[in-house]
């Protein structure tokens, strides 16, 4: 996952109903039940943001051997600081709830299934994989056994390697993407925009944004539409994060048994 970008501002334009039409009758409030809203209606961007740009920034130089770090320690580094910067934001975000989190296990096992069979079919479209590539880079690939074999340091290392998998970066991207983009690209307001809405223009660019920071040009496309779709469901992002971690999981341990780690 490499890169950041610039978020567009969107500008919305209301219309306005004449007075003559408007019934005088006492309607429902419309607004969105206070399991899906944020603790406070002028929370921080950068609890939304801070941990994703912070994992994009410690990714990029991660593989460089900068300070005489290895990969191993540079990942080390960048799973705590996200993860503290996950535990200094957390009351910012919607409130845990468990609204849906059935479908996030189920799509979270099916997800792995597609991700696997479409990033094979990948590679096997001729050309496509060198071109994905050559534009976006590829995975640090890190075989934590090559140098060490399985001993201690390799296998505290995949211990940790699966945190970030599983628990680091499924919170922290499905707060970013859903949390965050999905409803700023609606509103500027974003806490103000109940989880879940989608506008056509917002799923396409959450979606594309998504398949942008993944090498896995086709797994990422159907997988972030995928997750999206659930999102738009259940109007809550933890069974986004459930679904994430499932299917992260999974993935790991599927390169453990097989040892495809260019999916690392």
């Amino acid at each position: 996952m490499e890169g950041l970008w610039t978020i567009p501002t969107r500008i919305l334009t209301d219309g306005v109903v004449p007075a003559s039409c408007v019934p005088i009758e006492i309607v429902a409030d419309s607004s969105p039940p206070a399991s899906s809203r944020e603790t406070s209606p002028t929370q921080p961007l950068w609890a939304y943001v801070g941990p994703f740009a912070a994992y994009m920034v410690l990714t990029s130089i991660e593989g460089k051997g900068w300070l005489g770090i290895p990969y191993e320690g540079w990942y080390c580094l960048k799973v705590l600081v996200v993860l503290a910067l996950l535990w200094h934001f957390h009351r910012a975000w919607p409130r845990w709830n468990a609204r849906g989190l059935g479908w996030g296990l189920a799509l979270g096992v099916l997800g792995v299934v597609v991700w696997l069979a479409l990033d094979r079919l990948q590679l096997a479209i001729p050309g496509l994989a060198g071109l994905v590539e050559s534009v976006m880079g590829s995975r640090e690939g890190f075989n934590p056994f090559a140098q060490h074999g399985v001993n201690l340091h390799s296998v505290s290392f995949v211990l940790i390697r699966l945190l970030g998998l599983a628990l680091v970066v499924p919170v922290m991207e499905e707060i970013f993407w859903r949390g965050f983009l999905a409803r700023y690209l609606i509103n500027d307001n974003f806490t103000q925009v109940p989880q879940g809405q989608f506008t056509p223009q917002s799923f396409a660019i959450v979606t594309a944004a998504f398949v942008a920071v993944h090498p896995e040009l086709l797994a990422a496309t159907a997988w972030g539409a995928l997750v999206n779709w659930l999102y738009h469901k259940t109007g809550n992002v933890w069974a986004c994060v459930v679904m994430h971690a499932v299917t992260n999981l999974l993935l790991g341990i599927w390169i453990l048994s097989t040892g495809a780690w260019r999916l690392w």
